[in-house]
């Protein structure tokens, strides 16, 4: 019966010491992509900046048709407080648009298609598309907001949400 626990206590310790060693902290490689610099950035505590739609002060509300369309063809634009402008290397975009159905009983409905994109620059991929399948009560939502500063420092963009009106 010694034996036995012995021998357990013994490998209970050496799983226990493997274990601990297998928990050192590995050197990281040096990597230069945006989302490592986001993320290396972001320790430094930096405030997210705000993005605009187009070369407007527009971030959220209620916007006219023909508004978002023109804006949305400039694209997203960020700048902080003291006005410095700063890049927008990437974003999703999530629109809801509503359209009215009818069932096999002949009764309306309204229900919500999502279109998802996420664009590597500060302009819509497939804008073109998009900018056919505006309407009014559709919602465009912008997250996931890359912004480069001047000094190269990559930060977090303020989100937005739109509602396409009149």
């Amino acid at each position: 019966m010694k034996r036995f626990l012995l021998f357990s206590l013994a490998v209970t310790l050496s799983i226990g010491i493997v274990w601990a060693q297998s928990k050192k902290s590995k050197p990281e490689k040096a990597n230069t992509d945006a989302s490592t610099r986001l993320k290396q950035s972001a320790k430094y505590k930096f405030k997210a900046s705000p993005v605009y739609l187009g070369n407007s002060d527009l971030r959220q509300g209620v916007v006219p048709k023909y508004v978002f369309d023109s804006l949305m063809a400039q694209g997203l634009t960020a700048k902080d407080s003291a006005g410095t402008a700063g890049t927008v290397t990437q974003f999703r975009i999530y629109y809801k648009e509503r359209n009215l159905y009818e069932d096999s009983l002949g009764n309306y409905y309204t229900d919500v298609e999502m279109l998802t994109d996420l664009s590597k620059s500060n302009k819509l991929n497939s804008y073109v598309a998009l900018s056919n399948r505006t309407k009014k009560g559709d919602t465009a939502i912008f997250d996931d907001i890359v912004v480069m500063l001047p000094d190269s420092i990559m930060v977090q963009g303020l989100g937005m949400k739109i509602v396409i009106g009149k």
